[in-house]
């Protein structure tokens, strides 16, 4: 139902721009789903921690660019905060993440889910989580 709606696009927009975004945004989110763990993996990560970093970060340009396509300095101005917010969010998010990984010397998800000591010490850490 989606795809069939009208589009509605600024008078003055970067139409290419504005088009793509949303679709780069959304293919994005569906590479999460490759990094998921499971008993019948055909390949193996060796550092997935560090591409789900790298991943994350990339969310910040996809929002960056849905507000410059829009040609309007008001979508600009709210993409740049928006863009700053989630820089802000991503660094606690990722200094809570690499402690279990130092824990457990290793970047690798399936090497830490197996490690169940450290989940133990990941209650403290989300609570931390929480509050920043």
């Amino acid at each position: 139902k989606l795809f069939l709606k009208e589009t509605i696009k600024p008078l003055h927009s970067n139409n290419i721009i504005f088009t793509i975004t949303p679709v780069l945004g959304f293919s994005l989110s569906l590479m999460f789903w490759g990094m998921t763990s499971s008993s019948n993996m055909t390949y193996y990560l060796l550092f997935s921690l560090l591409l789900f970093f790298c991943m994350t970060s990339l969310n910040v340009y996809v929002v960056l660019l849905s507000g410059w396509a829009s040609n309007s300095m008001y979508a600009f101005l709210g993409a740049l905060r928006a863009s700053a917010q989630t820089i802000s969010y991503e660094i606690s998010m990722i200094l809570i993440l690499l402690f279990p990984a130092f824990l457990q010397w290793t970047f690798s998800w399936n090497i830490m889910y197996n490690g169940y000591g450290v989940m133990i010490l990941m209650v403290p850490v989300s609570v931390a989580w929480t509050i920043s």
